[in-house]
């Protein structure tokens, strides 16, 4: 047909289309996962004052990851620690594995 141009997915093995996919959606997911459990976990404490609560919520919110990040190894208290490893330590393993596949595969 004329005129209408297509992506050729026969020629694109299903691997590469999973990691780019995931290369370009993960740091964003990470972002949102981290983050709502950072605030979550904020309003829940109830070991920390007014203004410690305004400043980690600043942190977090205009520190985009590495503020949610820090907020989770260092000051989080009212998440299960096991819960907190997981999503942090395994967010960062395939964040790295995707990354990782995806320089070796250029």
């Amino acid at each position: 047909m004329p005129g209408v141009t297509f992506f050729p997915l026969n020629d694109v093995p299903f691997l590469s289309l999973f990691f780019n996919f995931y290369g370009y959606y993960l740091p964003i997911f990470l972002y949102a996962t981290w983050t709502s459990t950072a605030l979550f976990d904020l309003f829940l404490s109830k070991y920390r004052g007014t203004t410690g609560k305004v400043i980690w919520t600043f942190i977090v919110m205009f520190i985009p990851l590495i503020g949610s990040l820090i907020y989770h190894l260092f000051a989080a208290r009212e998440l299960d620690v096991t819960i907190r490893a997981t999503m942090i330590f395994g967010g960062i393993g395939i964040l790295i594995i995707v990354f990782l596949y995806l320089g070796l595969a250029l």
